[in-house]
């Protein structure tokens, strides 16, 4: 079935402007959308009518309100018990701690993240939350295949995962960038994961039996 294009453009402006920390003016947006000004002043005036987007100082467009209120309605109840764990998780370890979720059969979204309080270092994870990615890169998508049934086409890394509970990976979504993270099923969701990402290697055994536990609590607190 052919998409709604108007609808397409809306959700394709809203997921761009959302990666703008200092917002987008309209030619910005229009170029990215490779749309025509005009049609991108439609799109965020429907936008803006919702409370999604809204605009600022020198006009520029950032998430509104509206997209707030949205997220916050996201599985609150594993949402709210992740914080504590993933803040947790983060300073035990030393680096960035992520609840994951699988976004149909081929793609996993972090949803929530923490960043250890002591000094990582000058180089940092570029892991963003709400950004997709295959299922099948990175520790974290890696571990939600785990959790389904041994399949004929099941990759080694996802093989592995299931026989140790926790996947590993390095390089796969960020050059230098190393994750550990172990599955975890939740009411409503196709699947989930706890993961850390760090720059540089990681302590494998000592780290995944830590990660092994926050995804065991987040799987009885989201039940519950």
């Amino acid at each position: 079935m052919a998409k709604l294009q108007g609808l397409d453009r809306g959700l394709r402006a809203l997921e761009i402007i959302s990666l703008s920390a200092e917002g987008l003016t309209l030619a910005e947006l229009a170029s990215r959308l490779e749309i025509d000004r005009a049609i991108a002043y439609r799109i965020v005036e429907t936008l803006e009518d919702h409370a999604l987007v809204t605009r600022g100082p020198h006009k520029r467009v950032r998430l509104g309100a509206g997209a707030v209120a949205l997220a916050g309605r996201f599985h609150p109840q594993l949402v709210q018990a992740a914080e504590p764990v993933l803040r947790e998780l983060a300073d035990a370890v030393g680096a960035a701690a992520f609840l994951t979720v699988a976004h149909g059969d081929k793609e996993c979204v972090p949803v929530l993240g923490a960043e250890p309080t002591r000094h990582q270092g000058p180089v940092r994870v570029g892991y963003r939350i709400g950004m997709s990615h295959p299922l099948s890169k990175g520790a974290n998508g890696i571990a939600i295949l785990a959790l389904g049934a041994p399949d004929p086409d099941d990759s080694e890394e996802v093989v592995r995962a299931r026989e140790a509970g926790y996947s590993i990976t390095s390089g796969q979504l960020q050059h230098g960038a190393t994750g550990i993270a172990s599955g975890f099923e939740a009411p409503g969701l196709l699947g989930a994961s706890v993961g850390v990402v760090a720059m540089g290697p990681l302590e494998k055994e000592d780290i995944a039996g830590q990660v092994r536990e926050a995804a065991a609590k987040l799987a009885a607190l989201s039940t519950a």
